[in-house]
């Protein structure tokens, strides 16, 4: 399929400030280009000239609550809604808020919301540090947190899969621990991201299936391994999303990706909505 623009839903741009040395150097060692991202942090021009370039028309940058495992404070919401000021709408900050640090986490991430700073939830197991379903064992926060982001439909990214960073807990991305939140909050808009790759992929599977309402991010897959973590790929692709998860260790370029999953055997109403109808229905221009 040709295309010539595309959405990425699932790149991450952070405060370097907050981010620990070991993780910066990390994607410093991967992406030397970036370095005047980290000397320029409030400048998202370095970003917006690699989207030109690549022909890509938004992006979500996706930032959440870590401050044992990632060093990021709940401020990261505002550093990101202020990095996606001033993009003419092409740069989307979704934030984070950790249920398990804030009795009141529903009112902040309602704030946010009300107020424009963040249009998505991103919710990161492994990084959190905390079950997606701990709620079920009494985390009343957690609850309240799903109530309201069903109650104004704001959208639930969910980290799903292995994490690499150091002090990252991989036991927490199990795709299974969405079940719960998928049967309890039927009308929240729920998005997995990566497939629970590379553990739990039939695990995520099954929830795809079972709830025709669940979309999945794509990002950090690579493309050639679709149709094998996925073998009934085809009976849910048209609810899934593209992402690259750049600029995380071990992920190519997002438009190489893009060009991957637009040269996948499936129809072209398909691809353009994994490419980009999908995200804007979830999140209009």
């Amino acid at each position: 399929m040709h295309f010539d623009h595309y959405i990425d839903a699932h790149i991450h741009f952070h405060d370097p400030v907050m981010t620990d040395k070991v993780i910066k150097e990390l994607i410093l060692r991967e992406f030397p280009p970036l370095q005047s991202f980290f000397d320029n942090p409030e400048d998202n021009s370095t970003l917006l000239g690699l989207m030109d370039g690549l022909n890509c028309r938004r992006a979500w940058i996706i930032n959440y609550e870590s401050p044992d495992v990632m060093g990021y404070t709940l401020t990261t919401n505002e550093w990101v809604a202020r990095f996606c000021e001033d993009s003419n709408n092409r740069l989307i900050p979704v934030g984070g808020v950790h249920p398990g640090k804030h009795d009141d986490a529903a009112k902040i991430i309602n704030d946010y919301y009300e107020s424009g700073m963040i249009k998505a939830l991103k919710v990161h197991g492994p990084h959190q540090l905390l079950w997606p379903n701990a709620y079920v064992e009494g985390l009343e926060a957690q609850k309240k947190l799903y109530e309201k982001c069903e109650e104004l439909k704001i959208p639930i990214i969910f980290h799903t899969g292995t994490s690499i960073f150091p002090r990252a807990r991989s036991r927490f991305g199990h795709p299974l621990m969405m079940e719960d939140v998928l049967i309890d909050f039927p009308n929240i808009v729920a998005i997995m991201a990566h497939g629970g790759r590379p553990l739990w992929t039939r695990e995520a599977e099954y929830l795809m299936i079972k709830f025709p309402n669940l979309y999945f991010d794509l990002s950090g897959i690579p493309p050639h391994l679709i149709a094998e973590y996925f073998p009934r790929f085809h009976r849910y692709a048209d609810r899934c999303i593209f992402g690259s998860d750049y600029p995380s260790p071990g992920v190519p370029g997002s438009r190489q990706n893009a060009e991957a999953i637009a040269n996948l055997p499936l129809e072209d109403d398909i691809l353009r909505k994994i490419l980009h109808e999908n995200a804007e229905k979830i999140i209009p221009s």
